[in-house]
């Protein structure tokens, strides 16, 4: 990518909500749980090192209800309440992002997978701007546009990383990440108590 710059958009509470549940139980001197901010940073150290951004971003949920919710009332119902280290550690996440000096950026009635979404929208046009999504979602591929807007994730651990193009997500799903969201559609989706097609599992879908 000579001559472009590189702008990096983190889904920062997929990333430590990952690392959360990778990692042991970490804690501080004070017994502040803190597995999933380690996490966290070392992600973020990762992609610094190895995707060297001329510009970062955070993407982040905020707690209240979004317009998901008002449309189908089930969204994400089977879904248990997160545990209270994990929250103390969501709270904590903004003064991680503010220490590297991230901006944040949020939306009321909206999930971060939308700013994040929009965001792309905005900037995959710029032909001086390659846009990588930094990432513990699979729903981020529905994002990618050639090389232009890829998705960086964790495959598995923190250490095990893959930088998906167009390419990547045709050869792990068999066709490209603008047919994702009829895939999700057909499929459904049960990490978010989303039905799909009744009858339809993976293979008939894909």
């Amino acid at each position: 990518m000579k001559g472009k710059k590189r702008l990096v958009i983190l889904d920062t509470h997929a990333i430590l909500h990952r690392a959360y549940h990778a990692l042991p139980d970490f804690s501080s001197s004070k017994g502040e749980p803190t597995g999933g901010l380690y996490g966290l940073i070392a992600m973020l150290t990762k992609l610094v090192n190895e995707l060297k951004p001329d510009y970062i971003v955070a993407a982040v949920d905020l707690p209240e209800p979004t317009y998901r919710h008002a449309i189908y009332k089930e969204y994400k119902g089977t879904r248990k309440k997160a545990e209270d280290a994990l929250v103390a550690q969501l709270k904590r996440m903004h003064d991680v992002l503010d220490a590297f000096g991230i901006p944040i950026y949020s939306a009321k009635g909206y999930e971060a997978d939308d700013v994040i979404g929009t965001m792309v929208e905005k900037t995959k046009h710029l032909k001086d701007l390659d846009v990588v999504i930094a990432s513990g979602d699979m729903d981020a591929l529905q994002l990618v546009d050639g090389k232009r807007v890829r998705v960086y994730t964790l495959r598995k651990g923190l250490n095990d990383t893959i930088l998906y193009d167009a390419e990547a997500v045709k050869e792990r799903y068999g066709f490209g990440p603008e047919l994702l969201p009829d895939y999700k559609g057909i499929r459904g989706d049960p990490s978010d108590n989303i039905p799909g097609v009744r009858g339809i599992g993976e293979k008939g879908a894909t």
